[in-house]
């Protein structure tokens, strides 16, 4: 059946009769549900390449950058990503006048307020200002007025009230939508005057764009559905799956934006270009998986293996099961095209979109085994001048990453008849970077997927598909969303940027990480200060509160802020000794006004450098040195059985007396990682006292004094805060376990391990003296083992053998309590 086949398809491959008429347009029109000619050979393509060539755009769903985006006339304002969950911050602009430069707004009597600027006073009396507000985005708007006695008023924009507070009364806000690029009249109605001229906007209901629902609600892309709003089908294109379907032979059916379920991929857009161009049945085999390279999973024959790759199965096996895929396909099209009458088939084209494995290969790695590809499977299925588009890597758009450079130079190359005279008219490249889409205009921030956005998948596969219609003779208008090259502009300041432009940077991926939290453009000391101020009525009037009132439970190795305050149980601390906290989310608030009264401060009853009473020991219980996850139960040396308890007599159980931190490094009393400047850590100093053997025991009495009302407490372990650092411990106080880790970090956890002191343990420090211990071991594991951020942190032992080391210290902090946090604490005593 296959010869049949096969030779049917030679006879009619020099002489392809392909739709005639105009070019493909741009904009598709809607298929008419109908099949393809029954009476000529199906047309076949076989599509390949990674995960992105499956498709990851979203058919609907998602979730926005920011949930919210809050704008400031206040001059000292400058554009921020203000973090995960807390939304952006932008200027907005008062104007005294519906046209002209001058800002401000303005009294009965003629008189300037500039309205908007925090530190700024209204006049003494009760009073009314109008003016005009223009704001950077479109869409709907919150108004928010003064800050303290200022906050009760009225305000209205274009005549409808949209903000109203009486006296002793909470505020009523009315949305509002504003239009960007135009200035609305605004009146505000003071009840008195002498307060601070506080003006803040939040920008709501903001909604995730990219996904294809959305592209099309916004007149994109219409023929992927019909006026009832249903999925359009092409009944004359197939899909079928060779490779992720779970049926032995595949699985797919006629094409539909649904095709693959919630998500598009390239095939889709690709297969109704090319249904629009053929008049017969058009079959796409498709054969992708995620996680491929071509220099090893789809490694084509050509290409050769070494002995090592040969006794590898998956070296080039995912090609082989590709062609395994495409011939099991082509001998049963009886069960695969509806109404095959068996007139044949012919393979037309090859469509090829993958890269992100092949990461850091140069130009002539990956373009030899491109070139392999093509001309092999031409070899394997008898098609010697079968067409191939070739989509390239196009991750941040023009700001690929330089690991991609090679991969999309090689990409070009193949449809670069200069560089492959032998592929000219045959073989054709689309440079994807320009259908590049941002976080903000996406559905998530993932990347690798092209951000899950849906006209990213799109333009791609119907470029793929309009550059295998100019192969095979036919026209196509170009692929319209494609963003050219940005041209070289120097960046202006903040200050000389116009609503437009501020509104432009926000929507850019460059705003994310570089005007966000610790990024490049991070403020100086003293416009943070300013911005400080002018963020106040924002964090106290809405973003605290906003975040207290929707706190949710928290997610793995955090605590919640409920379960520190209110308890939980001696096992309420993480796991891994975290001490991430719901209230560092209310420090991060805080810290945006510039206010540290509410700061973890050091107690000095238990300081780091405290004096211990300390024994050493390698214990019987042993642990292979290439295991890590240390902590486990360990026999004492004799007479340290009862060794946490608070009556336990150190001295005459032989224990030493040492200084915190103690430490060693490769059986040396030095620094465990020289470059830490955390001063919470400590592994960065030379430690007081030598740790000589895997087990350190450390206990102590303590006089501490009384613990304060309206403040949380917790004990910090030093030396462990790091990116594969730390090791196992346990806390005890008077004897009780308050906390245990089973082992230290291994990557992406940094930050201060200890334990808070929850309620249950309050009643330990009442006394004025506390006994506490901690258990500890050294590391052998994960420790400048080859990696960058090992060799920028500690040279000298880069690439080599990992050594002993440890660092352990153990101190008090306290924190003052925010009113509003002793009102969430109260609350939930009632309700308990």
């Amino acid at each position: 059946m296959r010869s049949k086949h096969m030779a049917l398809c030679a006879l009619l491959a020099a002489s392809t009769i392909l739709r005639a008429g105009d070019k493909i347009p741009a904009n598709l029109p809607r298929p008419d549900g109908k099949p393809g000619s029954q009476k000529k050979p199906v047309k076949v393509y076989i599509l390949a390449g990674q995960s992105n060539m499956v498709g990851f755009g979203r058919l609907s769903g998602g979730s926005p950058l920011y949930s919210w985006i809050y704008l400031s006339a206040d001059p000292s304002v400058l554009p921020r990503n203000l973090g995960k969950g807390k939304g952006a911050l932008l200027p907005m602009r008062v104007y005294q006048m519906a046209e002209g430069s001058e800002q401000g707004a303005k009294t009965e009597d003629g008189n300037v307020v500039m309205l908007g600027t925090v530190a700024d006073k209204l006049p003494s009396d009760a009073l009314v200002v109008k003016g005009f507000v223009e704001v950077p985005m479109t869409g709907t708007h919150e108004v928010h007025v003064g800050m303290g006695d200022s906050k009760d008023a009225v305000a209205k924009i274009g005549g409808k009230e949209v903000y109203r507070k009486e006296t002793d009364g909470e505020p009523v806000i009315t949305k509002i939508e504003l239009q960007a690029g135009k200035r609305h009249p605004i009146e505000i109605a003071y009840a008195k005057g002498g307060g601070s001229a506080a003006f803040w906007l939040k920008l709501v209901d903001l909604k995730s764009e990219g996904d294809l629902t959305t592209l099309m609600d916004q007149g994109k892309y219409t023929w992927y559905r019909d006026d009832e709003g249903n999925w359009t089908v092409r009944n004359d294109v197939i899909r079928w799956d060779v490779r992720t379907s779970k049926e032995e032979m595949g699985s797919g059916g006629p094409l539909s934006a649904t095709s693959q379920g919630g998500m598009i991929g390239p095939e889709i857009p690709f297969g109704f270009v090319m249904g629009e161009f053929h008049d017969e049945m058009v079959l796409i085999i498709e054969s992708s998986m995620g996680n491929r390279a071509i220099n090893f999973d789809y490694r084509p024959p050509s290409s050769g293996k070494t002995d090592e790759e040969k006794e590898n199965k998956y070296c080039g096996l995912e090609y082989d099961l590709m062609v395994e895929g495409v011939h099991n396909t082509l001998k049963n099209l009886d069960k695969v095209v509806p109404g095959y009458e068996g007139q044949g088939y012919e393979i037309v084209g090859f469509a090829w979109f993958q890269g992100h494995k092949d990461a850091g290969q140069t130009k002539e790695q990956y373009e030899g085994h491109l070139v392999n590809l093509i001309n092999d499977l031409r070899k394997e299925f008898k098609v010697p001048d079968m067409r191939a588009v070739v989509a390239t890597v196009a991750f941040g758009g023009w700001d690929l990453s330089d690991d991609y450079a090679g991969v999309h130079a090689a990409q070009m190359a193949v449809g670069d008849p200069e560089q492959h005279p032998e592929f000219a008219g045959k073989v054709a490249s689309v440079d994807a970077r320009g259908f590049w889409r941002s976080r903000v205009e996406s559905p998530t921030g993932t990347g690798y997927h092209y951000n899950h956005n849906a006209e990213t998948y799109h333009l791609i596969g119907d470029a793929l598909g309009r550059a295998m219609v100019e192969l095979l003779g036919g026209k196509a208008e170009p692929t319209p969303g494609n963003r050219p090259q940005p041209e070289e502009q120097v960046k202006k300041a903040v200050k000389d940027m116009s609503l437009s432009e501020l509104a432009e940077l926000v929507h850019s991926d460059e705003f994310a990480s570089t005007y966000g939290p610790r990024g490049e453009l991070e403020p100086t000391p003293e416009q943070e200060e300013a911005m400080g101020e002018a963020m106040l009525p924002i964090v106290l009037d809405d973003m605290l509160g906003a975040y207290l009132g929707s706190m949710k439970p928290p997610r793995k190795g955090h605590m919640s802020l409920h379960t520190v305050l209110n308890g939980g149980g001696p096992g309420c601390n993480p796991g891994d000794g975290t001490l991430k906290c719901e209230y560092d989310e209310v420090l991060a608030r805080y810290d945006m006004a510039s206010i540290d009264d509410y700061h973890w401060k050091a107690v000095d009853a238990i300081p780091m450098d405290s004096e211990w009473n300390y024994i050493s020991f390698d214990p019987p219980e042993k642990q292979a040195l290439d295991q890590s996850k240390r902590n486990r139960k360990v026999t004492p040396p004799k007479g340290s059985e009862e060794w946490s308890a608070a009556g336990f007599d150190a001295k005459k159980a032989g224990w030493k007396k040492g200084k915190a931190p103690f430490g060693q490094k490769d059986g040396k009393q030095i620094p465990v990682m020289p470059n830490c400047r955390d001063p919470r850590c400590g592994c960065g100093k030379v430690p007081n006292t030598m740790w000589e053997k895997e087990t350190i025991l450390l206990q102590q009495t303590f006089e501490v004094p009384e613990l304060k009302d309206g403040h949380i407490y917790r004990l910090v372990l030093g030396g462990g805060h790091h990116d594969r650092k730390g090791e196992g411990y346990e806390i005890y106080v008077n004897g009780k376990l308050l906390a245990s880790a089973q082992g230290g970090y291994f990557r992406h956890n940094n930050g201060a391990r200890g334990a808070y002191i929850t309620p249950e343990f309050l009643s330990e420090f009442k006394s004025g003296k506390v006994t506490i211990a901690v258990k500890a071991f050294l590391r052998y594991t994960h420790f400048n083992n080859g990696t960058k951020y090992f060799a920028k942190a500690d040279p000298e032992y880069y690439g080599k053998e990992v050594p002993p080391n440890g660092n352990v210290s153990l101190f008090l902090e306290e924190a003052k309590l925010p009113g509003p946090v002793l009102q969430l604490v109260k609350t939930a005593e009632e309700q308990d």
